[in-house]
């Protein structure tokens, strides 16, 4: 039980040492690694010594505050000028610069070449790219338009935006910068801080006797390790983006640019203008109409096929109907006509008598 009471006291000294270095490099970020030392070590385990007997605390203290290992000793350590540390902070800011740019173009292929010639040329890769070559099943435009994300060396990001803006007529750039500066020192700090929790943890682990310190210092030390491995993938993250800067490009087909400098006009210009415009308005569209008229000329065909069958059946059964109606009209004419023609025969013959009765009285 001493033992465990003893290495639980060591261990405690340890973190608060260790802390305390930390805030004298990164001032407010030690508070928050003192609470994940405290964290860490919360659970007790002995501490073994070949020469050294601690009958209580006052001798324990007196051990640490001679200690020259790897948090210093408390004689050694000298207060860092909080200026001098702003001013390291500020030399190695750690920025990640996004840029977001759109482009008009009248050569759609010409330029999406000459961007990923401008790309090589300041050592960039494309990170993704999506394109639309354009399609003669698409009702409305065909224009071709394309989306890529450049990532540059972030020393040559000025370069490159004032290149590409050579290529294309840009309507539109958005430029954004992360500080991350304060996030990056204290992941940095709270690395070193496990590594040397580490170093410690190993130097215990080879003075433990018993099978319970041994089990607790290893599960201590995977955890510990799992948090360097961490820590240094955030590193190398934060290193990524800092060090090349991030470039989304909208490329898009236009038949006119649009105009990026505003100019003042007299009345008399915009009339002109306005009625140039129109005029090429007009033009392009009645251009276009024929086009597609004579471009879609074997669909209106099928189209006009199609709807000519079911009119000339139509057609055909309305003769029939109208001819048959005649048919029976005509048959309706010549028996009234024959009907007719017997009454009147019989008129004709009927005459005479009556003409003969009306002499004999």
């Amino acid at each position: 039980m001493k033992k465990k009471e003893l290495f639980k006291k060591i261990s405690f000294a340890m973190a608060v040492i260790a802390s305390t270095g930390m805030l004298c490099a990164c001032g407010s970020n030690g508070a928050s690694m003192s609470m994940d030392r405290k964290s860490a070590d919360s659970e007790p385990a002995a501490y073994y010594t070949d020469d050294v007997t601690y009958a209580g605390a006052g001798d324990y203290y007196d051990e640490v505050e001679n200690y020259d290992g790897d948090f210093g000793t408390t004689a050694d350590t000298a207060p860092i000028n909080e200026n001098q540390a702003n001013a390291s902070v500020a030399k190695n800011r750690k920025l990640i610069r996004t840029v977001d740019m759109d482009i008009e173009t009248t050569g759609f292929d010409d330029t999406i070449r000459s961007i990923k010639e401008k790309i090589n040329e300041v050592g960039g890769y494309i990170e993704s790219e999506n394109s639309f070559n354009g399609s003669i099943y698409n009702g409305t435009r065909n224009n071709k338009y394309a989306t890529i994300t450049v990532r540059v060396p972030d020393d040559k990001l000025d370069v490159f935006v004032n290149n590409v803006s050579g290529v294309g007529n840009v309507t539109q750039k958005n430029t954004s910068t992360r500080d991350v500066t304060l996030s990056y020192v204290d992941t940095e700090s709270k690395k070193e801080m496990y590594l040397a929790e580490q170093e410690s943890l190993l130097a215990l682990l080879e003075k433990a006797e018993t099978i319970e310190d041994i089990t607790y210092l290893t599960q201590r030390l995977t955890e510990v390790r799992y948090n360097i491995e961490s820590m240094e993938s955030t590193l190398r993250v934060y290193d990524d983006l800092v060090d090349y800067a991030t470039v989304n490009l909208s490329v898009n087909e236009v038949k006119v640019l649009t105009p990026t400098v505003v100019v003042e006009k007299t009345p008399a210009q915009e009339l002109k203008e306005g009625f140039e415009t129109s005029v090429k308005d007009v033009l392009v569209d009645t251009r276009s109409f024929f086009i597609n008229l004579l471009i879609n000329s074997p669909y209106i065909i099928r189209g006009l096929i199609c709807l000519a069958i079911p009119a000339v059946i139509i057609f055909v059964i309305i003769r029939i109907i109208i001819a048959s109606k005649r048919k029976k009209a005509k048959k309706g004419a010549e028996y009234l006509e024959s009907i007719k023609k017997e009454e009147a025969v019989k008129k004709e013959k009927a005459e005479p008598e009556n003409k003969e009765n009306t002499e004999n009285k």
